[in-house]
């Protein structure tokens, strides 16, 4: 019988094995793990990420699922021209008390974009792109970070896409480095996918995660040589489907010191909706060496929500090994207050960029 812990160790092993073969394809080919494979006579280059997660939570039956399927082109048609797109596969294949289910899948238009180089230092952008708010927001695919599931402020603060347009680039200030965005969205006329993105992993009934339209910016200072960040996000803007306004700032930091890590986010957004109190929340992260590739995470995480009218907060620990810095096998387990929205219980995920 397929059950769901078969079937993930069945994909875990066949992610390990791809991504084992991958590496050894690595010499001596236009193929890089973890880069995509590079097409100079096309200016093309074919990259993405896929990843598998077992659930067990309480109060939920045991489930599998092939969460993410992405694939990345990006073409670079000129010297300042690139021309990106994240195109999707969610719940490919789920297995649960009712069997395999292959009839969920959704194709998504995660990002679509142009960008085009003015010089060294601003760089113009145009189409659907991930919310520069937060630092997590921006690199939250499964192989890219320490633990299976996002943390609740990262989600459910403020969408994260926006359709429009955007200004970004690097400043130099001394031996360190001031990232910025500045963007103005309106997802009401150009958005692709049209008021229909969810949240993700998390069931939030009666709540958008889409602008209407929006503006907002973030400056993301970069010291230490590298090794330390402190950003400060702001973004004003108005939901799909939900009166009012709401407007947002948030504050974020990583520090990297000898293999470990600590990162946090706080932001608090106003809702100028009559009678509802406005939302706030953070998450503060630890990151230990244990052995060789082998890494102990915890997080403690907690968001108050005007908009959903509930408070939820939650402790998670686990564990991240990184045989290949484009493979990572995650285990974690929460504790929670709010059953609701942050169950408790197990998760295993497997992930990978190619």
């Amino acid at each position: 019988m397929l059950t769901p812990l078969r079937l993930f160790c069945l994909c875990t092993l066949l992610l390990g094995l791809a991504g084992g073969a991958s590496a050894a394809a690595d010499e001596g080919s236009g193929y890089v793990l973890g880069r995509g494979l590079h097409l100079p006579a096309l200016d093309l280059t074919l990259a993405g990420y896929s990843s598998a997660r077992l659930r067990d939570l309480e109060g939920q039956p045991a489930r599998f699922d092939l969460h993410d399927l992405s694939l990345f082109l990006i073409w670079t048609p000129g010297a300042r021209w690139t021309v990106f797109s994240e195109i999707e596969a969610e719940d490919v294949v789920t297995v649960d008390q009712r069997g395999l289910n292959a009839s969920d899948t959704e194709l998504v238009v995660e990002r679509l974009y142009a960008d085009y180089a003015v010089n060294g230092r601003l760089t113009l952008r145009a189409g659907r792109f991930l919310t520069p708010f937060g630092r997590w927001n921006l690199l939250h695919a499964d192989p890219l970070v320490w633990t299976v599931t996002r943390p609740l402020v990262t989600s459910i603060a403020i969408p994260d896409h926006g359709t429009g347009v955007m200004a970004h680039g690097s400043l130099p200030l001394g031996d360190d480095t001031i990232d910025y965005s500045i963007y103005l969205d309106d997802s009401a006329a150009l958005d692709p996918v049209d008021g229909e993105a969810s949240f993700e992993e998390f069931n939030l009934g009666g709540l958008s995660n889409n602008f209407d339209r929006a503006a907002g910016a973030q400056l993301r200072y970069r010291f230490l040589a590298e090794r330390a960040e402190l950003a400060l996000s702001w973004a004003t803007f108005s939901l799909d489907g939900t009166r009012g306004h709401q407007h947002a700032v948030g504050v974020d930091g990583i520090v990297h010191w000898n293999r470990f890590e600590f990162s946090s986010e706080l932001v608090y957004r106003v809702n100028t909706r009559h009678g509802v109190r406005d939302d706030w929340g953070g998450f503060v992260q630890g990151v230990a060496p244990l052995a060789g590739t082998l890494f102990g995470v915890g997080r403690v995480e907690f968001y108050s929500s005007g908009l959903l009218g509930d408070d939820a907060g939650r402790a998670s620990a686990g564990f991240a090994w990184r045989p290949h810095p484009a493979l990572v096998f995650k285990l974690e387990y929460h504790d929670g207050s709010n059953a609701r929205i942050l169950p408790d219980g197990w998760e295993v995920s497997c992930g990978i960029l190619f």
